[in-house]
């Protein structure tokens, strides 16, 4: 039997919630850009993926851990090398407890994190927070495209429901079109108000004036 290189050919005995469970353990380390993820805090954003990954039994894309050119020796698979692992699948926002959320970029310009629940992630930030937990929105380089894939080895995590005003601007947008519509209602029953009062006057003032004829 052949397979793609990079693939993973494990049974799925890991699940994203215990992917999620592990990346939680390290809340609080150090941020290292560049390193190797040779010890706790000693990572970046994608070697602390690697490091997670290697610690709950997973491969990682163009590697073993330990390997030629891999954690903990050196840095290792990239943003851009998760993004297109084939041993990984493309799934909708705001995906699974597990699933990787990818801000696809090239070195400062990427990002990646470990889903935990709707809008929420763990991730070797930056220097100055360190591994936190955060807001998926917000979080990640301006303007670089967001897509969250699931490790094809370990068994989908806890679904996660999409957190309100997650994907903005489309959050904000469809929020204003509904004060829009609201606004419409009320100012069309308004009109129609005055509408029915000139109504009523007009029509008084015309029975006044039949009656004054009349007498």
């Amino acid at each position: 039997m052949r397979f793609l290189p990079g693939a993973v050919v494990r049974a799925r005995a890991v699940t994203g919630d215990q992917i999620a469970a592990f990346a939680l353990r390290w809340k609080g380390q150090e941020y290292v850009f560049g390193g190797n993820a040779s010890r706790p805090g000693l990572w970046d954003c994608s070697s602390f993926g690697s490091f997670v990954l290697h610690g709950v039994g997973l491969s990682l894309p163009d590697g073993k851990w330990g390997g030629p050119g891999m954690p903990p020796g050196s840095h290792g698979p990239t943003v851009e090398s998760y993004a297109s692992w084939p041993g990984a699948v493309t799934v909708s926002a705001p995906g699974a407890r597990g699933d990787l959320v990818l801000f696809v970029g090239s070195g400062p310009n990427g990002h990646m994190g470990i889903v935990l629940g709707p809008d929420q992630m763990v991730s070797a930030l930056d220097d100055a927070s360190g591994t936190l937990v955060s807001p998926i929105t917000g979080y990640g380089p301006p303007g670089a495209p967001v897509v969250y894939r699931r490790v094809i080895a370990a068994a989908a995590g806890t679904a996660v429901s999409a957190a309100a005003g997650q994907g903005q601007p489309g959050g904000l947008a469809a929020a204003a079109e509904a004060l829009l519509i609201v606004g419409a209602m009320v100012a069309a029953v308004l009109l129609s108000s005055v509408l029915l009062g000139a109504g009523l006057a007009a029509g008084g003032a015309w029975l006044l004036s039949k009656a004054v004829s009349d007498a």
